[in-house]
């Protein structure tokens, strides 16, 4: 992107006759509820109406949900916030018991609303009375909007690459994951 000129780029952010945002569900990524509503529709043929009902597991920072069908779990799903969490899941991982399907990660308790670079709670506020406040904020002012029917994403598949899948698609907007070979140094400061 060197040369142009970043002032003259006309902005791309779509919203609302009224001025909202578009966004997906969550204040704190709601990468999990756009994927599980997505898989159940394209693999299992389920539309997913209205809010998804997580259900607590260990703390409101770690719940899931699933789709069940005639007693049979299809899919599972995680929300996973703070590094005790974390080091649970990745502790099931490795023990080869997480069933998840997907788990959506972050670093902060509570989520993104609780970061580092966040809002400070004021005197006399809680940390949490201060992110159910963010939440309600955040919720009020983003129209959840189907990412598969938005137009910007469609025309950015329509103008430049061409379909989901493709392999202009698969240069420019999607990644692939590799293990990480740990050296043989590493390993024995663990000694």
């Amino acid at each position: 992107m060197y040369g142009v000129e970043v002032a003259s780029v006309p902005l791309a952010i779509e919203t609302s006759y009224e001025g909202h945002l578009y966004g997906v569900a969550g204040s704190s990524g709601g990468y999990a509820e756009t994927v599980f509503r997505h898989a159940a529709k394209t693999l299992f043929g389920k539309v997913i109406e209205g809010r998804l009902e997580f259900k607590t597991i260990r703390n409101s920072d770690f719940r899931e949900v699933a789709l069940e069908v005639e007693g049979k779990t299809l899919l599972k799903f995680a929300l996973c916030y703070g590094f005790q969490n974390l080091q649970n899941i990745v502790r099931r991982v490795k023990m080869r018991k997480c069933d998840y399907h997907f788990v959506e990660i972050m670093a902060c308790p509570s989520g993104c609303m609780n970061g580092g670079g966040q809002v400070k709670p004021k005197p006399g506020q809680s940390p949490k009375e201060l992110i159910k406040t963010l939440e309600t904020i955040y919720l009020e002012n983003v129209m959840v909007a189907d990412p598969f029917k938005n137009s910007l994403v469609k025309s950015l598949y329509d103008e430049w690459l061409e379909q989901p899948g493709s392999e202009k698609a698969k240069k420019h907007v999607h990644t692939e994951y590799y293990p990480v070979v740990k050296s043989i140094t590493a390993q024995l400061h663990k000694w």
